[in-house]
């Protein structure tokens, strides 16, 4: 392998070569980090934060941003909590959590698509709204705890299939289900030419604004996936817990564009290592005894170094 042929490949995969430095640094830095118990931990940690970064990654895909998942995973949480813990089934309280999610999924997609609103403005608004009524409907910000946890509840976290836990089970289900909609599908190949070209869309037949909106809607029912594992995980409804996931489901969405081979692409399977790599820091930082007010920071780092090396392969690329 000649000079210009080492340096093709380093360039086009320098984001991966960058993720391998950082995890030996964490496996050198703390001998359990690459222990089997570990891994599981940021596996199942990947399992609550990877449906909202597909989520999020629908939204890039018509060229927006829904801040609002965060909101949607809290309100969920409480949703379930609080209906449980009132006498409602478990079963009433998973159906009214789902139709709260699918309605602020609708209302986003009305502000965005109908109303054509800027995408960001229209989430943030939907998520001070939630977080003033998580605030509201728990007095202030009070956990409503589930003691004891009903089976199936617990199950969606620490349910075991044959050993695999359901949580994995059920991230692997999600992804090929998304990955086969997005890429094998007619519809999937309409909603990424939404956002490639709006006029070009347009002018071929394409319902530009309902993929725009259908967009949200899913991206609002990935955010109650994730409350459901939350809720389950945290054994309560916690109002505002789902902001301690966005962000890592944000740089997550936006890291599989940078490790797209088509031209910066928000894809499935980019968001999952991007939900990878944000597992591992959090874990690896966790595991070095870092204080929780460095841990966002170090994030941060990690993320603008992420960029910077994208800056560096979209250079080499155009050269």
């Amino acid at each position: 392998m000649n000079l210009p042929m080492i340096r093709d490949f380093i360039a086009k995969n320098i984001v991966f070569l960058g993720f391998a430095v950082m995890f030996i640094f964490f496996a050198l830095a703390n001998e359990s980090f690459i222990k089997w118990d570990n891994m599981l931990d940021i596996l199942l940690r990947m399992c609550i934060t990877a449906p909202v970064a597909y989520g999020v990654m629908l939204s890039l895909i018509v060229k927006g941003i829904d801040l609002s998942c965060g909101t949607i995973m809290g309100l969920v949480g409480l949703t379930i909590a609080g209906g449980i813990s009132s006498g409602m089934s478990l079963g009433l309280s998973l159906f009214l959590a789902i139709i709260i999610g699918a309605a602020i999924g609708v209302v986003n997609a009305f502000l965005i698509a109908k109303a054509n609103m800027n995408p960001f403005i229209a989430t943030i608004s939907i998520l001070f709204i939630g977080n003033s009524i998580e605030k509201v409907a728990t007095k202030g910000g009070l956990p409503i705890y589930l003691y004891p946890l009903p089976k199936a509840l617990d199950y969606a976290y620490r349910g075991t299939v044959l050993g695999v836990p359901f949580p994995i089970i059920a991230l692997l289900a999600i992804t090929v289900l998304l990955w086969i909609f997005l890429e094998s599908t007619t519809f999937g190949r309409k909603m990424y030419a939404s956002g490639d070209g709006i006029k070009a869309s347009r002018s071929s037949g394409i319902p530009v604004r309902f993929y725009y909106g259908f967009a949200y809607f899913m991206s609002a029912m990935c955010a109650v996936i994730s409350g459901i594992f939350l809720c389950s995980q945290v054994r309560s409804g916690q109002p505002l817990v789902g902001h301690s996931y966005i962000w890592d489901a944000i740089g997550a969405a936006y890291l599989s564009t940078i490790v797209s081979r088509r031209r910066f692409r928000p894809n499935v399977l980019g968001a999952l290592f991007g939900t990878f790599v944000m597992s591992v820091v959090a874990n690896g930082f966790t595991l070095m005894g870092t204080a929780f007010y460095w841990k966002e920071f170090a994030k941060g780092v990690v993320i603008l170094l992420i960029l910077i090396l994208s800056v560096i392969k979209r250079k080499y690329q155009r050269g």
